[in-house]
């Protein structure tokens, strides 16, 4: 036979409030595994989500040519090329009828066979989340460098080969000496903006395009050069140009203290009176300077000839 306990009325409110306690933390431990598996869940998505818009980011890597890789022997030995033969180049070679007069004719073909080159695709990491696209050359195992064309100081170089989450952000670079190889870049966070010899990236992405600006003798595009050289090098790394800052880093006499790849390639041009910003917003992006009616097309690699970077 069980001993009856008699409680006192304060032991009994003792017991009934550790039950209710007890109680309290089971819910708030059900409430804080559901905010838990609510949240992994949507991260879940928001990471296929992400990693899906990267895998269909993929097609964009590299345009190759759908149409006939033809023999150019014949147009070569031609001493005087005619719209149509310049046209034909500009197809098989991506080089425009300003790339392919500064081109030795010698090199056409290897300008061809890159342009229809198709290797595999790999990836280089710049930051964990920021790959940058180049392919594998089967000859020698390592990247696959293309044919440039001779450049001249004012040439721009673009890119679409890095991209953030599925977004092709590329990269820009303005030439300051064509003969040097030598270009004006802004790279990356904690890296001022530097001259150096960084053709040789580009030259190994999966895609780029040189451009010119329209109508200005080589010694105007040069005195552009010169000057951005002189004012937009040692500037800080910031991608918020233009929205928590001036975009025109330059207005009113100001010296310019902060910049980003496509930005520095603007304000070089901006200076010199030519806004290759046809969007017209706070960021400037490479994709606009591909866009804008001011330049023109020199080379054209892994880009669709047609529609370049649309």
């Amino acid at each position: 036979m069980k001993k009856k306990i008699n409680l006192t009325a304060a032991e009994k409110w003792d017991i009934l409030n550790k039950m209710n306690q007890k109680r309290r933390r089971g819910k708030i431990g059900t409430a804080v595994l559901s905010v838990c598996m609510v949240l992994c869940l949507a991260v879940t998505v928001f990471g296929n989500y992400l990693l899906l818009r990267d895998s269909l980011c993929e097609s964009g890597a590299r345009y190759v040519p759908s149409y006939e890789k033809i023999d150019l022997s014949d147009l070569i030995k031609k001493e005087i090329w005619t719209d149509e033969d310049y046209d034909t180049i500009y197809r098989q070679t991506g080089l425009s009828r300003a790339g392919a007069d500064r081109t030795a004719r010698n090199e056409l073909a290897a300008f061809q066979d890159a342009f229809f080159f198709q290797g595999q695709i790999r990836h280089e990491y710049l930051t964990p989340i920021t790959p940058h696209d180049y392919q594998l050359d089967p000859d020698t195992g390592g990247s696959f460098l293309a044919p440039m064309v001779p450049l001249e100081a004012g040439d721009i170089i673009l890119t679409s080969t890095t991209h953030l989450f599925g977004w092709r952000h590329g990269h820009a670079a303005l030439v300051v000496d064509g003969v040097q190889g030598l270009t004006l870049e802004s790279t990356s966070i904690g890296e001022p903006s530097s001259v150096s010899h960084g053709l040789q990236w580009f030259r190994k992405s999966t895609n780029f395009l040189v451009l010119r600006l329209k109508d200005k003798t080589e010694e105007e595009r040069a005195e552009i050069a010169a000057r951005a050289e002189e004012e937009l090098t040692g500037l800080e790394y910031n991608v918020f140009v233009g929205f928590f800052m001036p975009k025109d880093q330059c207005a009113n006499g100001r010296k310019p203290t902060s910049t980003h790849c496509a930005h520095l390639v603007w304000q070089a041009f901006l200076n010199a009176g030519y806004d290759l910003d046809p969007t017209g917003g706070p960021l400037v992006t490479p994709q606009d300077i591909a866009n804008s009616p001011l330049v023109e097309v020199v080379q054209t690699y892994g880009f669709d000839p047609d529609t370049l970077w649309k």
